[in-house]
């Protein structure tokens, strides 16, 4: 088979490709994310910070498991754990089991924008299940999670 025949009988992909739509899906949601907070009056907020503070426990998470669950190096955590600090979201202190650990805690402010920012989520997937209804929307979820979990566990498989 040519190769313009096969560029041709793949064509198809270009509209519904999974990576395509997932990439759209994100610049949607960081827009939407973006407008919401400064509807808000959160100006000092950027949306790189939403895997760091979204992920904190209420009594606080360690260095290691918070890197864990935003799913970037310790490097990268930590740099945003400082401006998260400098901007008055979080503080730290030493983790009293291992002090090569920190423990990362949300202030009053890093409180009141993690409530705001679950509410205005929350809001946007009820406006999803009214648009295209609860049964297909929570379908939606439930399947998305399935192909996360699948690919989670199939990555750490290459890792062990």
């Amino acid at each position: 088979m040519s190769l313009d025949k096969k560029l041709k009988d793949t064509e198809f992909i270009k509209r519904c490709s999974w990576g395509k739509l997932i990439n759209y899906l994100k610049r949607q949601f960081d827009q939407w994310v973006t407008e919401a907070f400064l509807q808000r009056g959160i100006t000092d907020f950027k949306i790189a910070y939403l895997p760091f503070i979204m992920n904190i426990d209420n009594e606080g998470t360690n260095n290691n498991d918070m890197a864990k669950r935003a799913k970037v190096t310790k490097q990268a955590m930590s740099k945003v754990a400082k401006e998260l600090q400098e901007l008055g979201y979080i503080q730290s202190k030493v983790d009293a089991t291992d002090k090569r650990s920190t423990i990362f805690i949300l202030t009053d402010k890093g409180k009141k924008f993690v409530v705001e920012a679950r509410l205005c989520m929350k809001e946007l997937m009820d406006e999803y299940r009214k648009v295209i209804g609860k049964g297909k929307f929570d379908a939606l979820l439930e399947t998305l999670l399935e192909i996360i979990e699948y690919n989670d566990k199939k990555l750490s498989g290459r890792h062990e």
